[in-house]
């Protein structure tokens, strides 16, 4: 029986930003860099705007207009390259108002309380980030992300904790859903687990990393890096594996609905890895619940292939395409 880890590295890849169409080719990941002395916002880089549906270049205004009229906006991510998360941070600065909300696929649902009371000033960075399990349930640094919680607040928005608890990740994934109580069964949304597309695109994450889509036949050798996703030995299979990957949209999705039908006139931005973010993942999931304006974001570093890897099979919106200073 495969291990956990091993699958939780395909997933981790999900989220993190490796991104085939098909399983057939996926954009050169660049090599993670460290956050600048001057955090996440010394990370800017020249930036251009192209359409990801017909490869053309978007100028600025029109961008910002059309991403400005959206409901929801969700901006994917690698986790730890701060160079995207520069890139959320000015998309952020550009939407937040007091009818926003900044939603983190970070954060977990049940500690919305600490959300709330650190938006509100109740309680400091330290604390906030103690109460919501950052460094257990999430991992990667807090200077990724403090920065854009705090411009979402600092101009007068809030902050919703999107994504399913770890405790109901990890009971599917070992047990099934068939083993939930009632009382568990009624915190999970509506799953749509027969997306032909959303299915072969998880299919194709499973077959680069070294497992299938419909087996269980991930390599045991090795360690993979912590998921912050993820817990438990063993795995039963890549079903169960599928079914928390769309747990985590569908819940990150239903929270934004829900938020939007709570605020009329509001918008939300979500941070979410790149697994996440793009049309058959939390885009359409969201559209499924009656919001008909989202747009999807994905930043990317102008390396070897990277641009064209995404423009071959596009799943988003809009390209954030960054430019490295040349040596």
């Amino acid at each position: 029986m495969a291990r956990l880890a091993a699958l939780a590295f395909t997933l981790l890849a999900a989220c993190g930003g490796k991104y085939p169409g098909d399983g057939t080719t996926t954009p050169t990941p660049v090599t993670t860099q460290p956050i600048p002395k001057g955090g996440i916002a010394a990370a800017a880089l020249p930036y251009a705007i192209v359409d990801a549906r017909t490869g053309r270049a978007v100028d600025e205004p029109t961008f910002w207009a059309t991403v400005g009229q959206a409901t929801a906006v969700c901006i994917g991510e690698e986790h730890p390259n701060p160079h995207h998360h520069w890139a959320q941070l000015h998309i952020v600065q550009k939407l937040a108002s007091k009818d926003f909300a900044l939603g983190l696929e970070m954060i977990q649902r049940p500690f919305q309380g600490p959300v709330d009371d650190y938006v509100a000033k109740r309680i400091d960075a330290a604390t906030f980030q103690s109460r919501v399990g950052w460094e257990d349930r999430w991992g990667y640094d807090f200077a990724l992300y403090g920065p854009i919680i705090d411009a979402s607040i600092a101009a007068g928005g809030t902050v919703l904790a999107l994504n399913a608890s770890r405790e109901l990740t990890k009971k599917a994934v070992r047990e099934g859903l068939e083993s939930f109580t009632a009382e568990e069964r009624a915190q999970v949304p509506e799953l749509i687990l027969d997306d032909a597309t959303h299915r072969a695109w998880f299919d194709g994450i499973m077959g680069d990393m070294g497992g299938h889509g419909h087996g269980n036949n991930a390599k045991e050798d090795g360690q993979a890096p912590a998921n912050p996703h993820a817990g438990g030995p063993d795995m039963p299979s890549a079903e169960r594996v599928y079914t928390v990957q769309v747990m985590w949209d569908e819940t990150m999705a239903e929270t934004s609905a829900k938020w939007l039908a709570q605020h009329p006139g509001g918008r939300v931005a979500i941070l979410a890895g790149n697994g996440h973010c793009h049309d058959s993942a939390i885009v359409n999931r969201i559209k499924r619940r009656g919001v008909p304006s989202v747009i999807s974001v994905f930043p990317v570093i102008d390396v070897e292939d990277n641009v064209s890897s995404a423009l071959a099979k596009p799943m988003n919106d809009y390209l954030f395409v960054m430019q490295l200073p040349k040596r």
